[in-house]
């Protein structure tokens, strides 16, 4: 096949990529209608509206919320399965789960904790650290199946210490979950599973119903069904971060292998054919050498695994979504690439430590010609939930303190309150706050 849609652009200025900076996540009328709709139906019909609307969405035969709950015979007997019959898949399973939690509780460790000081006599500040006591995680279906979610979700919940964890994702056709997901459930002690996906899921997780009770933050990516319910419960209950289409960021010169780039833009266009694939070099011979070895391997694929590609979901990502550009200057490049934050970077350098510390923002970050994005994905321990379209800018990766949370805490006795008494009175007055200054005022009456 001849290909031919890929163009190297050339900037010179910052606002020649202003489309590379815009928002990637686009929500429809329709969507936000439907989701608003899927959300109030569950919070007024509970139990029989999960039904209802597991029947309709997720085309699962639910009689009652008992067919939605996972049994617990089901996932020992996916243990059981999975074991004998994917022994190769459980072995890599297993190096995945050693390398995340190795990673995340590193990350535990390093997590500010409980703390005191005592500034003075009679006066104590502090901090107390908690883990979340119910946490709902949201594990995607449809196009792709995806283990590692339950992996990099669920082990740093269990790291933290978080007392019940709740998982929900959509059925096969069958009605069934998938046995590898199952197999994870079993290995990792979640016994809390349901057969619900979409937006129902989202406001199961939030509001709850007469059979399931509500979580105190939802966790995990999904479509945009689920992504545009997140939003809406956000408030009502805690969420990691709203999901857009993933995206790669390659920054590179010629020091970098034009067939190691191409493979990475292609690997995270089969995601999905709103995803992102931005190559910024600084070699016009890279570059080209690029578009070329994109054209290639897309045949080599084709060639190997046939009908099996979601070729199409591909092809769209990367005619529409993928981008070449060349500029010289690195810093330039640099700077475009702080502008656009994106969900993974790539820096394919002959000094990429010092291009590392320029990079102000990014979600992971992935060094040298053999760190690919898959990775972080899969085996490297590093968290593959990470915020897309930009958010980079002001969130992180998922990580064990997205399953915490802090307590301030203050002691005062009489005499430290005594030094303070006058400031806290003069503040809440000027203010016009006085029953404020009046708490501090009765503690000195004289009796």
């Amino acid at each position: 096949m001849n290909y031919n849609f890929l163009k190297i652009e050339k900037p010179e200025k910052y606002e020649e990529i202003d489309t590379l900076i815009s928002p990637m996540l686009k929500i429809p009328d329709s969507v936000d209608k439907t989701v608003s709709k899927i959300i109030n139906k569950v919070r007024s019909g509970g139990d029989r509206a999960v039904i209802d609307l597991c029947r309709q969405f997720d085309r699962f035969k639910a009689e009652s919320i008992e067919d939605v709950k996972v049994k617990d015979g089901e996932i020992k007997s996916a243990f059981r399965n999975v074991k004998s019959s994917s022994p190769g898949l459980v072995e890599a399973l297993k190096v995945s789960c050693k390398n995340i939690t190795k990673y995340h509780t590193a990350q535990f460790k390093r997590e500010a904790g409980s703390w005191n000081i005592r500034s003075e006599k009679g006066k104590e500040m502090g901090q107390v650290l908690r883990p979340l006591e119910r946490v709902g995680i949201y594990i995607p279906g449809g196009r792709y199946i995806y283990p590692s979610s339950v992996l990099m979700t669920v082990i740093p919940a269990l790291i933290a210490g978080v007392g019940e964890i709740v998982l929900c994702t959509p059925p096969q056709s069958d009605g069934n979950l998938n046995q590898v997901l199952l197999y994870l459930c079993g290995k990792l002690k979640v016994r809390e599973v349901y057969k619900i996906g979409g937006a129902q899921a989202i406001a199961v997780l939030a509001y709850g119903t007469e059979s399931i009770r509500k979580v105190d933050k939802i966790i995990g990516p999904g479509n945009i069904y689920v992504t545009v319910a997140k939003k809406k419960v956000f408030g009502d209950v805690g969420i990691d971060n709203l999901a857009g289409p993933s995206d790669i960021t390659i920054l590179a010169d010629d020091s970098a292998s034009p067939e190691f780039i191409a493979a990475d833009l292609i690997a995270q266009a089969e995601h999905d054919p709103d995803s992102r694939s931005i190559l910024l070099s600084t070699s016009l011979n890279l570059a080209k050498r690029a578009v070329e070895e994109i054209y290639r391997r897309l045949e080599i694929l084709k060639s190997e695994y046939g009908s099996k590609l979601n070729l199409k979901v591909i092809l769209s990502s990367v005619k529409n979504n993928c981008r070449i550009i060349f500029n010289q200057n690195q810093d330039w490049l640099i700077g475009v690439c702080n502008m656009i934050a994106p969900e993974h970077l790539e820096i394919m350098t002959g000094s990429a430590k010092k291009v590392l510390k320029k990079i102000k923002n990014a979600g992971a970050i992935f060094i040298g010609q053999y760190c690919p994005v898959a990775v972080g994905d899969y085996i490297g321990g590093t968290n593959h939930v990470i915020p897309t379209g930009g958010n980079a800018r002001f969130a992180s990766p998922l990580g064990v303190y997205d399953f915490l949370k802090r307590s301030s805490t203050a002691f005062y006795d009489k005499d430290a309150l005594k030094k303070e008494k006058e400031f806290i009175e003069t503040i809440s007055g000027f203010e016009k706050l006085f029953a404020h200054g009046d708490s501090i005022k009765v503690r000195f009456k004289k009796r």
